[in-house]
């Protein structure tokens, strides 16, 4: 029964996708060890930041883990710029299934547009993310961490915990 809802007496399995960055490993953590003069976290400043670690493998590579899930992903989706395969390899040292990346190369950019129809709901850290998905009928809960303590947006969970993403999906869908 884990990981499954039951719809008028059929089981359905589902289909979840995670972010990757504040929702599994702590980017934030990481780049402000890298720029631990960049009080000021605007995202404009983030992004021109980024591209300057785009290549450097030892960085994306060793994200430290935030949360490990209790429940296998579908997918990773992610804004991400750097190579997918220093993304797998974080993934792989942390003992997390190995899955496929949607990778959306503008922080503007909708996930729910490149994943809709191969999961079921986004899990996020950004409320900007979940809005953005939700404006187009796209099912997303965010994650409570830190930075996003004081948004309002309505379906969020503590964890990374299959039960608590299953009940606050079905209040969505």
């Amino acid at each position: 029964y884990r990981g499954y809802l039951r719809y008028n007496r059929v089981l359905k399995m589902i289909r979840i996708a995670l972010d990757l960055d504040d929702t599994i490993v702590d980017f934030l953590g990481a780049y402000q060890e890298v720029f631990p003069g960049e009080r000021n976290m605007i995202s404009s400043n983030i992004t021109k930041n980024v591209f300057k670690l785009k290549k450097d493998k030892r960085f994306w590579e060793n994200l430290p883990l935030l949360e490990m899930p209790n429940f296998e992903p579908c997918i990773y989706a992610t804004k991400r710029i750097n190579s997918k395969v220093y993304t797998r390899n974080c993934l792989s040292r942390h003992g997390l299934p190995i899955k496929p990346i949607y990778q959306i190369y503008t922080q503007r950019g909708n996930k729910a547009d490149i994943i809709k129809g191969r999961c079921d709901v986004l899990v996020d850290d950004s409320a900007f993310n979940c809005y953005q998905a939700l404006e187009v009928g796209f099912p997303a809960i965010l994650i409570t961490r830190p930075h996003n303590m004081h948004s309002d947006y309505p379906y969020r969970v503590n964890k990374l915990d299959i039960e608590e993403i299953l009940e606050v999906y079905k209040q969505i869908v």
